[in-house]
């Protein structure tokens, strides 16, 4: 046994060892996948610091996830028995909360404000939200809630944004196993009848299997000790990358390896000059596909420097096919092509000898008729992209099918409503700032598109009419309406009497008389009575007689005593009767006093009156006008219960934040959708301008805004990673090639194949898929994929053109293309069928992606000799 072979056994031991070590310290992908291979967006996007204030809101509910549990009986209405089924599963979720570390339950009799927002108006479905912790991954989250709320006789589903990003990793998951079988089964049967023999297949699957093991291997454990970036798609490409271009490559080696043996060379000596030959295209191709993935090491988005790892898998599978191939072309020899012959064969392509030769022989027409058939291509090219991830997903997810029910039953936004978030440094909880935030939130509701608007002063989607000035403003006007009557009264009360003070003080003075009267007879004797009475009998003629005198003065004085009793009493009542008519005088001349008072208080109340009015006519007027219709919170009803409970829901623990939480009617995730809500940040930070939160910062939360950032990022840095992917393989491609203006020309081809692929993909996606655009990551993947591959093809081509330097440049173009031809047509239907593997997952993205790289690398096939043997004919008229 040879030096050479030993060598070769001890590099294949070593890579056993390596293959070995590389399963055991295998990690859990689709855990890691979950933990880290989500699409991260920097920190400073509006949607992240969103996140940031929800991660931080208190009220128990801090960074936790947004789940809604879907209760439905198709499109009839919930019966009473079903009803009453759903609350005490419920009921349930409330008692089991800390089981499930469910911070916080929304239900829809909670409330009025949640009965409108959380029943369909058909009462056919009803929705329960649920702040869920952290504790339990999303996968194991949504396992456990979906036993727990299934409910007999409803149809119930749990979804939400985790949820379904979550359920789109294992869909990639489950169709990568699907992916990987039918990858492997096409590759075999393609290499059984390249080479006529198993034992060539067997051999290049299993170096490229065990290269991309070892590959996998270490990109997991990269994400996991060092923070190496990752996406769902990383595996998935890693395996159609690898073992699409190391079957190629493998095709290369070993039918030099065949033609080598075919020559007389012994096995030993084949396998380095095949070494030596083929692989030195090998490692000229291996080394530009992987500076092109290398490369998106510098993309600033995370799904995009994900393809790195494919990177690393290409590194490890140049390694392998260089070291461990030997092993086997050295020790079995020609064995490897068992049971075939060694008869050379003709691997000329009439095709690609046909369309090189008609370019060389006619550049211009074949430029022109390439120039026609591209403009099409380029005037159909747009930009529009779906960033729907629910469409990803077949239909029997449950997680999309609620999302689908809650779409249809409700407003198309409900599913995944979007939130502003306004953060100051000062506690929102009074009068002024929260009056900016009703004034926002009625903003808001103006915009055409928006369905439900909700915040902390107005928590059912509607105005309380009692916080408005219009609403006080009218039950002031009332009120002093009332006051007003009351004053009319009073006036009329005060300057309408008729009473006469004169009347009092005649009163008066004929008491005054009759006490004086009273006296007067009081102080009369019977002496002085008879006196009288003698003198009126005397002037009549009748004189009394002594006797009768005596007889009428006795008579008299017995009479006299018993008045006595009575002289006294009628004393007190002069005294008193005298004293009444000096107080009536006295009062008399008071009132007249007073009663002129009265009526000047009278007109002063009538003035009061008229002001009144007039007052009351401006507010009435002001309840009308718009500029009562501002909200004002009287300090008795920031102290309440109920506008506390608002404030636990809209603001923040601290009180220094506020939501304003916003329900569009269209779909949250189309572009319609994603310009409502960047023209919603753009009014909102506008409109706080010059109020009292000026200073505060306004970001968006929510599915719609993260997808608006995902798009803005995702299309920065695409641009900017293809121009610095195609700087490098330019770079590559001129010490390959040797020249300045090569590499152009296969830059250009390569893009004309990756516009022509997304046309083709976007009519086939449209006609024959039911989807009218592409997935937002699929012109990245697609040109990811076609320019760092198809620039193979290109290599191939023009390392056999070097090999003839000593002919004219249009000669060896056309010799070249003609014994190459086989080869590329043999590892473009090889990778073609490799990314066809991807279509069974059911993933609409790895579908399309799969269709454009196809569409491109059949325009390439054709493009590729016309348009390389053109160009060359062109510039190098002559030798070399």
């Amino acid at each position: 046994m040879s030096k050479y072979i030993k060598q070769n056994i001890a590099k294949f031991v070593a890579w056993i060892i390596v293959l070995i070590l590389g399963i055991v310290m295998l990690p859990n992908i689709s855990g890691l996948v979950a933990d880290k291979g989500q699409t991260k967006i920097p920190d400073s996007a509006k949607s992240q610091v969103a996140k940031t204030i929800q991660k931080d809101w208190g009220h128990k509910i801090s960074n936790t996830r947004q789940v809604v549990v879907v209760f439905n009986n198709g499109d009839q209405a919930l019966t009473t028995k079903q009803k009453e089924r759903i609350n005490q599963t419920i009921d349930q979720l409330k008692d089991d909360k800390t089981k499930y570390d469910i911070k916080g339950v929304t239900a829809p009799n909670d409330s009025d404000a949640t009965k409108k927002q959380l029943i369909s108006k058909d009462k056919s479905t009803q929705l329960v939200q649920l702040d869920v912790g952290k504790r339990d991954t999303v996968r194991k989250m949504n396992q456990k809630l979906i036993k727990e709320v299934k409910t007999s006789g409803v149809k119930t589903y749990i979804t939400g944004s985790d949820i379904l990003n979550d359920d789109f990793s294992v869909a990639i998951q489950e169709g990568l196993k699907k992916t990987e079988v039918i990858a492997i089964i096409f590759i075999l049967i393609v290499l059984i009848l390249v080479f006529r023999s198993p034992i060539v297949p067997l051999i290049s699957l299993g170096t490229v299997g065990l290269s991309f093991i070892v590959a996998l291997s270490a990109v997991m454990n990269l994400a996991k000790y060092t923070g190496f970036t990752i996406s769902n798609f990383t595996q998935v490409f890693m395996v159609v990358v690898m073992f699409g271009i190391g079957t190629d490559y493998n095709i290369l080696l070993y039918n030099q390896f065949k033609n080598d043996l075919i020559e007389g060379m012994d096995k030993e000596e084949a396998t380095k000059h095949s070494i030596k030959v083929a692989g030195k295209t090998i490692l000229y191709s291996g080394s530009t596909v992987l500076l092109g993935f290398l490369t998106l090491a510098l993309a600033k988005f995370s799904i995009y420097r994900s393809a790195t790892g494919v990177g690393i898998g290409v590194a490890i599978l140049l390694l392998a096919l260089l070291t461990v191939n030997p092993f086997f072309m050295s020790l079995l020899g020609n064995k490897v092509f068992w049971p075939s012959h060694n008869s050379k064969e003709s691997n000329h392509s009439k095709l690609w000898s046909w369309l090189s030769g008609h370019s060389a022989k006619n550049p211009l027409i074949a430029l022109g008729i390439i120039v026609i058939l591209a403009i099409p291509m380029l005037l159909t090219y747009n930009n529009k992209l779906n960033y729907d991830t629910v469409v990803e997903l077949p239909s029997d997810y449950s997680a999309k099918q609620g999302f689908k029910t809650v779409q249809k039953h409700f407003s198309k936004g409900t599913a995944e409503p979007t939130t502003i978030y306004i953060k100051s440094d000062q506690k929102l909880d009074n009068e002024s700032d929260l009056r900016v935030i009703d004034n926002l939130t009625n903003q808001i509701k103006g915009i055409d598109g928006i369905k439900t608007v909700v915040s902390v002063t107005q928590p059912g989607g509607d105005k309380i009419d009692q916080l408005y000035v219009n609403d006080q403003l009218k039950t002031l006007t009332s009120q002093t309406s009332k006051a007003q009557a009351g004053l009319k009264e009073l006036q009329k009360g005060l300057t309408g009497g008729d009473f006469d003070a004169s009347q009092l003080e005649d009163i008066g003075a004929k008491a005054t008389l009759i006490g004086k009267e009273l006296k007067s007879i009081q102080a009369t004797s019977g002496e002085q009575l008879m006196t009288a009475l003698q003198q009126k009998m005397t002037a009549a003629g009748q004189p009394l007689s002594q006797q009768q005198m005596a007889i009428l003065t006795g008579a008299a004085s017995q009479e006299m005593a018993s008045v006595s009793s009575m002289q006294t009493r009628l004393q007190a009542i002069a005294t008193y009767t005298q004293a009444i008519g000096n107080d009536a005088q006295s009062l008399g001349n008071e009132l007249k006093g007073q009663q002129q008072k009265m009526a000047s208080a009278g007109s002063s109340v009538g003035k009061l009156n008229d002001g009144l009015s007039e007052s009351n006519d401006y507010l009435k007027e002001l309840q009308d006008s718009s500029a009562s219709n501002t909200l004002f919170v009287p300090k008795s009803v920031l102290e309440s219960d109920t506008f506390k409970d608002s404030e636990n829901v809209y603001l923040s623990s601290d009180k220094k934040a506020a939501k304003i939480t916003v329900v569009l009617d269209s779909d949250p995730l189309t572009s319609k959708s994603i310009k409502k809500v960047e023209s919603l940040e753009t009014m909102v930070n506008n409109s706080v301008k010059g109020t009292s939160l000026k200073n505060a910062s306004v970001s968006i939360g929510g599915q719609t805004s993260e997808t608006s950032d995902t798009s803005s990022i995702a299309k920065q840095d695409f641009l900017r990673s293809a121009v610095i992917m195609l700087i490098g393989i330019t770079v590559a491609l001129m010490f390959v090639t040797r020249s300045i203006l090569q590499p152009f020309y296969i830059i250009a081809s390569l893009l004309l194949a990756y516009v022509g692929g997304l046309g083709i993909t976007r009519f086939i996606s449209s006609t024959f898929l039911g989807e009218n655009l592409l997935g937002w990551n699929v012109p990245f993947f697609t040109f990811v994929m076609l320019v760092a591959l198809g620039v193979d093809y290109s290599i191939f081509l023009m390392m056999k053109y070097r090999e003839f330097g000593n002919e004219a440049p249009g000669d060896r173009i056309v010799k070249s293309a003609g014994i190459i031809g086989t080869v590329v047509i043999s590892a473009a239907i090889i990778l073609g069928g490799t990314f066809a593997a991807l279509m069974p997952a059911g993933v609409l993205t790895l579908t399309q992606v799969a269709i454009g790289v196809i569409s491109g690398l059949v325009i390439l096939v054709f493009l590729i000799p016309a348009m390389n043997s053109s160009l060359i004919r062109l510039t190098y008229p002559r030798k070399d």
